[in-house]
């Protein structure tokens, strides 16, 4: 009996589904991932590039947004591709070679000279970055938690072997070596198990290259690793060395760049014959190509081909239609390789491709890059023009007053102009223009036109008109982010997706905005109806406001989460007339505290390719501890100081700053009489003050919300006085405390 009970145990236990008898998951497939720095995605056509466009149409199709912590060139995007995380390099660069290669000017191999500098052993090594301890010791004091070589180590850990391919050497002078690529495969100690980058893989350019890639070798080689290697990186730097080639004229440069996208494109179409179903085939360009530098298109094209690569490419990092992150690309890797654990040195996401429902994705692709390198060309004549605007504007205004103590006719318009502009901005980058300078010319009109209405209607009183317009950016940025913020995307005051700073939500212009206006809108209606239950209304009001500023699926403004909260809690203390003391100051914090702990609790429990700023950012402190949260405080201070010294927003607030202290003064009791006859309205300028000061402090680029915020105090100010000068406050806001 026992025997039987033995017998049908062991066959029940060997046509059970449970998990250990289960079949083992299939081995993943292979990674080549084939680096061609400097190539544009307005590279890849079908009559130049036959083989690109196949695996565009067949593939899934991004544009990558090259941020690093240095410029956007080739060794820092690199790195930074490699670390999964901000990056840049340090003399004297990324200088790697075959460990049995010699080192010019040492007479020694590589492998002894970074067993050397290191006291690391190679080992079974086939390349080593001997410039590793200067990369490092640069890196030790940038304030990131960056590993150099993260991609290879984790590799390396899970038991993975990476092979590198090809290097960028120029051959105008011996020792013009070049192996950016090395930085991407490498493990943490700058070692790549597998590869070839020594001489062998050039040859001599019959063109004025010099040196150029022997695409032949490389085939041989690739063949030659490929069953002893897992991830494949392969550098073809033509492209590269075409731009540090000498001068050539522009008819002879543009012949020579087509022969040698020819000859990149041959080599991806008889790689693409070669891989399995399994495999996943990925075209990266570490840095733009400096004519589309030249153009403002910092975005680099990046090609997925593979099983579940079809259509358009995006990440967690980014939510955005056919934009990643650089720092997406070592977590793909690592992901497709089945490895869902990066620890906290990476910030980036694994892309993924998404249906693209008939579109046409190359093209979009390079619509998309086309328009958002337009607004970055617009930017910059545009914002410089407004900001230049209210500084001369703002001292102009004070000039008179302390001159002739009265204003003038003309210059409340000028004023009212400040807040016209905001509105102006926010759908410009939606309509479509032949010419850029169309732009610029429809943004003067529209502000003029949309001033000489607001004036009259209004005229004399401004203020009103100033609150009317702050009223309607306010409501125009709500609709936007609510409906996926489509506006904010394109204006030339929102952000840059191409510099990687931010890819959805507000950004600090429009948070700005948003602060400022809400408070004196509410601050206005508060003014003319002082009543209990109208003070309920904004405090509803300014809590939506700051849910919507800071909200992961919103407005997604991690610091807009501390500063909108401060600066609408002060304010309705302000209005509720309760004492500013220690205490309440305390109660006040307590609650912005639990309210940004509400906020992270909740986007910690979504999955982490949802999770926004604030999520990742409290999933690092987590797990690094208050060594982490040091580090994320110490680079957003050292972003802002950064800021302060060079963006033009500072001289706005600064100008704001002296206006508000030489108003004090003059005219003689203007100040006091505001206050006296406008209580409501001027606790809502403490109220933005407040908000503008404390997102100078907890934002990263805090400089810039702060200029935007004060318009809305210096700009109500100015008219409140101007209309002060021929009627008196009460008139201009007739009103009685009825509560």
């Amino acid at each position: 009996m026992k025997r039987l009970s033995l017998l049908i145990a062991l066959i029940l236990l060997l046509v059970s589904e449970q998990p250990a008898l289960a079949q083992p998951p299939d081995p993943p497939g292979k990674v080549y991932l084939v680096v061609v720095d400097k190539l544009s995605i307005n590279d890849i056509d079908a009559k130049t590039t036959p083989a690109l466009a196949e695996l565009a149409r067949k593939g899934a199709v991004g544009l990558v947004s090259n941020r690093t912590l240095g410029s956007s060139n080739t060794e820092n995007g690199s790195l930074t591709i490699g670390a999964g995380n901000l990056a840049r390099t340090f003399s004297p660069g990324i200088v790697a070679y075959n460990v049995d290669e010699t080192v010019p000017g040492l007479s020694k191999s590589a492998g002894e000279i970074y067993q050397s500098t290191t006291g690391i052993d190679p080992g079974s090594a086939a390349c080593v970055l001997v410039s590793l301890p200067a990369l490092a010791a640069g890196m030790a004091k940038e304030n990131t938690n960056t590993r150099l070589g993260s991609l290879g180590e984790t590799l390396k850990e899970h038991g993975f072997k990476v092979c590198l391919l090809g290097n960028a050497d120029n051959g105008y002078t011996a020792d013009a070596r070049s192996r950016p690529s090395t930085a991407i495969a490498m493990d943490g100690s700058g070692r790549v198990p597998l590869g070839n980058i020594s001489s062998h893989t050039t040859i001599p350019s019959a063109s004025f290259l010099g040196l150029e890639t022997n695409y032949g070798f490389l085939q041989a080689e690739v063949s030659r690793y490929r069953e002893a290697a897992d991830v494949i990186v392969i550098e073809l730097a033509d492209l590269a060395r075409l731009e540090r080639a000498p001068a050539a004229f522009p008819y002879v440069f543009k012949a020579e760049r087509i022969r040698l996208l020819n000859n990149i494109d041959n080599f991806v179409g008889e790689l693409m014959t070669q891989i399995t179903d399994n495999d996943l085939l990925l075209v990266i360009s570490p840095s733009p190509a400096k004519q589309e530098l030249e153009s403002k298109n910092s975005f680099t094209p990046l090609l997925a081909y593979g099983s579940g690569y079809e259509g358009l490419l995006t990440s967690g990092s980014t939510r955005r239609d056919f934009v990643v992150a650089n720092t997406d690309i070592a977590p793909t890797v690592l992901s497709f390789m089945g490895i869902e654990d990066y620890g906290i040195h990476m910030i980036g996401q694994p892309v993924i491709a998404k249906p693209a429902e008939g579109l046409d994705t190359l093209d979009t692709a390079q619509s998309l890059a086309a328009s958002t390198a337009l607004t970055n060309r617009l930017r910059s004549p545009l914002v410089k023009a407004y900001v230049v605007y209210q500084i001369i504007v703002i001292a102009l205004v004070l000039l008179l007053l302390a001159v002739f103590k009265k204003t003038f006719q003309w210059l409340p318009p000028l004023v009212l102009v400040m807040g016209v502009v905001p509105l102006v901005l926010l759908p410009l980058g939606k309509i479509s223009l032949p010419y850029e300078w169309a732009y610029g010319l429809l943004a003067l009109l529209a502000t003029l036109l949309l001033t000489w209405v607001l004036s009259l209607v209004f005229k004399p009183n401004y203020y009103k008109a100033f609150v009317l317009v702050s009223f309607a950016t306010l409501l125009a940025l709500n609709v936007d982010l609510l409906t996926g913020a489509t506006m904010i995307k394109s204006s030339v005051l929102g952000y840059d997706p191409m510099a990687g700073a931010r890819y959805y939500g507000v950004g600090n212009e429009y948070m700005g905005v948003m602060i400022g206006s809400s408070i004196l809108v509410c601050a206005a209606a508060y003014q003319v109806w002082q009543r209990k239950w109208v003070l309920g209304l904004i405090g509803l009001f300014l809590a939506s406001q700051a849910i919507l500023i800071s909200t992961p699926g919103l407005g997604a403004n991690t610091d807009g989460a501390l500063t909108a909260p401060a600066a609408f809690l002060v304010t309705l203390m302000f209005f509720s007339d309760i004492r500013v003391s220690l205490r309440n100051l305390l109660l006040v914090g307590s609650a912005i505290g639990f309210s940004v702990l509400g906020l992270v609790l909740f986007d910690l429990s979504r999955p982490p390719d949802l999770q926004s700023h604030v999520g990742r950012a409290a999933n690092q402190v987590l797990t690094g501890g208050w060594q982490e949260a040091l580090t994320i405080i110490l680079r957003k201070a050292s972003m802002n100081l950064k800021l302060i010294r060079y963006t033009i927003w500072s001289r706005v607030f600064l100008a704001v700053l002296a206006a508000l202290v030489v108003l004090i003064y003059q005219p003689s009791g203007a100040m006091s009489r505001l206050k006296a006859e406008c209580p409501r309205l001027f606790q809502g300028f403490s109220g933005i003050l407040v908000g503008a000061v404390v997102g100078l402090i907890v934002n990263d680029s805090g400089i810039v919300a702060a200029a935007t915020t004060s318009i809305y105090i210096i700009a109500p100010v100015l008219l409140l006085i101007f209309s002060q000068s021929e009627e008196p406050c009460q008139e201009l806001i007739p009103v009685q405390d009825e509560r």
